[in-house]
């Protein structure tokens, strides 16, 4: 896996990003906790980069683009793939 930072593109042109920005997502974390959820966004941008999602194919998905949600201990991500634009969008974090 291929941890980077926010908008970083990978070789094929994914990235991920907060939407709408980092404040409004993640602002008054703790360190550790944004640290994570850059880890969860890098790793669910390389799935989407091979046409993969936690749960399965991203193809015989019948709501592409779909809120949808991953979740790793306490944490709760909510995101949607957008593969036309080659971005995972993280919405929400619930801890």
């Amino acid at each position: 896996m291929n941890t980077r930072g926010e908008g970083v593109e990978d070789t094929v042109g994914w990235a991920w990003e907060y939407n709408p920005d980092a404040e409004w997502v993640v602002g008054g974390m703790k360190d550790a906790d944004r640290c994570a959820v850059e880890v969860i966004g890098s790793a669910l941008a390389d799935l989407a980069a091979q046409g993969l999602g936690p749960d399965g194919l991203l193809d015989d998905d019948p709501e592409p683009h779909r809120l949808r949600t991953y979740s790793v201990e306490t944490m709760l991500v909510w995101y949607q793939v957008i593969p036309h634009r080659k971005r995972v969008y993280i919405n929400r974090v619930n801890l």
